[in-house]
């Protein structure tokens, strides 16, 4: 979790995962998934991808 809500889990690319992140142009087997009070930010391939949307140090383990 991080501040305003934020929130990344990591998911498995199958099913509505799949069809959603192919959709905003992640493929693979997984991604990061990032919401912010239950709505979709974005899904992101690697750390790399979504330290520069998110501060990773602001994120706590629920």
């Amino acid at each position: 979790m991080g501040p305003g809500g934020l929130r990344v889990t990591a998911v498995r690319l199958d099913g509505a995962h799949q069809v959603w992140a192919r959709y905003t142009g992640v493929r693979g087997q997984s991604a990061y998934l990032v919401t912010r009070d239950g709505a979709f930010v974005g899904y992101y391939r690697t750390v790399e991808e979504l330290a520069e949307v998110v501060d990773l140090a602001d994120l706590r383990t629920p």
